[in-house]
């Protein structure tokens, strides 16, 4: 008697792996919307690790990911023999382990034997296209009773994930489409344009009344490529340039002067012998200085020093913003660059902080092609490096 073929691996699903590679979120480190949503659920359910797991084919990523311990929390990735998460989406059904030693389809796990996983709670992540992309689950390194409320608010946790999964791929296709709507109404353009170069070079040959037609219908071409292009580089890169950095980095650091003055601090710009155009927009230089100047000088004591420094090298400028505050610890690390983050310094004058100064300077930086890093170490000041490439 044949024996019945074995069912394909829903993991292993080619429509899957497909739909989920074309979310774009498997090349990004981790998107902060789903990091703050493990937070949550990692302190509400008291838990150490919280994830929001996207598997893939040969392993699983976390864009989302709260406790990880060393190296995986800088690689956000581990192989599927270290995952649990692949029997959540096989099974698209809850997941509940209380011992993963007395569970026969993850007692053999690497990730019991490595990462010390040994309760876990996850619910399969499933999109409008049906799809199981991975995994929102919370783990303990303990064995644990899950209670059925702890059940019930991973579950809505899960629901709210997979609506922000949603919108990221309905943003993705937005984009996506907004390209294509480019590209397409480019050529049309092309022709109104050469059709409208050719009315103008024959004007002579035109009666009078319709010469204000062509003018017209010229500078409608012209502009309506403009707009094209002003859309096409808000969508991509802009490609701006600042041609004067010493000049905007002076501008805000002189609105500072007062207030530095004011809280008894030392502002000092220490600029290059040269100035050097660089490859960002004017404006966004100016406003990622603004915010880790007013930053250094909100948490520097009075007395102390904020130094604002440019060095040229062979291809880039490089801006040091550096203050003689608390500075940040380790811990302030993980979330140094996520919005409303809680970190442990506080402003030295009372002052009111959002927590979305560094949110808003690491976004302005990546979308100018730039670079930034914290230099110092922990108990020093805060000392951050900006680099920008020459235009």
């Amino acid at each position: 008697m044949a024996s019945r073929p074995t069912p394909p691996d829903p993991v292993q699903d080619p429509s899957r792996i497909e739909a989920l590679r074309r979310t774009g979120l498997l090349g990004i480190r981790q998107v902060d919307e789903f990091d703050r949503m493990t937070e949550l659920a990692s302190g509400l359910l008291d838990v150490p690790v919280c994830l929001v797991s996207l598997v893939d084919a040969d392993c699983q990523v976390f864009p989302g990911a709260c406790g990880l311990p060393a190296p995986y929390d800088d690689e956000r990735r581990t192989p599927l023999s270290h995952s649990f998460c692949q029997h959540a989406v096989r099974e698209r059904a809850p997941l509940v382990i209380r011992d993963a030693t007395q569970d026969p389809r993850v007692a053999d796990n690497g990730a019991v034997r490595d990462l010390g996983v040994m309760a876990y709670l996850g619910f399969p992540i499933v999109g409008q296209d049906h799809h199981a992309y991975g995994s929102f689950c919370v783990i303990d390194t303990e064995p644990r009773e899950w209670t059925s409320h702890e059940i019930r608010l991973v579950r809505d946790f899960t629901a709210i994930v997979a609506d922000l999964l949603d919108h990221w791929v309905e943003r993705e296709r937005f984009r996506t489409d907004l390209d294509l709507i480019i590209h397409d109404l480019k050529n049309p353009l092309s022709g109104v344009t050469m059709a409208a170069s050719i009315l103008e070079s024959r004007t002579e040959d035109l009666p009078v009344d319709l010469r204000p037609l062509v003018d017209a219908l010229t500078d409608s071409a012209r502009r309506g490529g403009e707009l094209l292009s002003r859309i096409a580089a808000a969508d991509r890169d802009h490609g701006e340039v600042c041609d004067d950095l010493l000049a905007r980095i002076e501008e805000v650091v002189a609105r500072h002067r007062g207030p530095a003055s004011e809280k008894g601090l030392n502002l000092q710009f220490i600029p290059p012998p040269e100035n050097r155009a660089v490859a960002v927009a004017g404006w966004a230089v100016a406003q990622i200085v603004e915010n880790l100047l007013t930053n250094a000088l909100k948490f520097t004591p009075t007395g102390g020093t904020v130094s604002i420094s440019v060095v040229e090298t062979t291809r880039d400028s490089r801006i040091e913003i550096a203050d003689e505050g608390p500075g940040f610890s380790d811990t302030d690390r993980a979330r140094l660059f996520k919005r409303y983050a809680r970190l442990s310094a506080e402003p030295t004058a009372g002052e009111e902080s959002t927590g979305l100064g560094l949110s808003i300077v690491k976004k302005l930086v990546d979308q100018e092609g730039g670079s930034i890093e914290l230099v110092s170490r922990p108990g020093e000041g805060a000392r951050f490096r900006l680099v920008f490439p020459h235009a």
